[in-house]
């Protein structure tokens, strides 16, 4: 029986003490929803990495703070999902290649709109993690709802919601600036 269960726990725990077990279908599930989530945390990671090189020469220096604070969570993201996979038994799962391929080449941002697109990315890349949690919540594992209520699952969607509130905050804000140039542009333009 022992070898049909699988313990979750990162540590060899005392003989005495009792070890969490769960089901291998249990465990599976949990194991998929984790890696899909990895998956596209990976490239959010990578576009904050991204987004704080390129933000450097942006007119909005605290964008750079916070892209560079969202990336350092991304990574602490990371981090959580591979050791949860891990501890579940998934470590074949992870491979070091999708660690490896990084961030594409940054370049500057250019343009009265390069800000706003980024901006913009950054929220749509937040709305598929969070999408993919909760499509799989709901759908995939609504019969046992255990691998929704994993830990990792939930920083990984409590995270990704603070953030994208944080980017469209971002957002509207440079959207309000904007729009305060343009009406104070076109003030100057009537008394000419």
């Amino acid at each position: 029986m022992r070898s049909e269960k699988m313990r979750i726990s990162n540590r060899k725990p005392p003989d005495d003490s009792p070890v969490a077990i769960v089901g291998d279908h249990t465990a599976q599930k949990t194991i998929v929803l984790l890696d899909e989530l990895l998956t596209h945390t990976l490239p959010l990671r990578d576009m904050y990495k991204s987004a704080r090189c390129r933000a450097a020469d942006l007119h909005f220096p605290h964008l750079r703070a916070l892209f560079e604070t969202h990336y350092k969570e991304q990574l602490a993201l990371v981090d959580v999902l591979v050791d949860r996979i891990r501890a579940l038994g998934g470590a074949s799962r992870v491979l070091a290649g999708a660690f490896l391929q990084g961030a594409r080449p940054s370049y500057a941002l250019r343009g009265h709109l390069a800000t706003s697109r980024l901006l913009c990315d950054l929220l749509d890349a937040h709305e598929i993690v969070m999408n993919v949690a909760h499509t799989t919540g709901t759908y995939g594992l609504q019969t046992d709802p255990s691998a929704v209520r994993d830990f990792a699952v939930g920083q990984v969607l409590l995270t990704n919601e603070q953030q994208s509130c944080f980017v469209r905050e971002q957002l509207l804000r440079l959207d309000r600036a904007k729009r305060f140039a343009i009406s104070s542009f076109s003030g100057v333009e009537a008394y000419d």
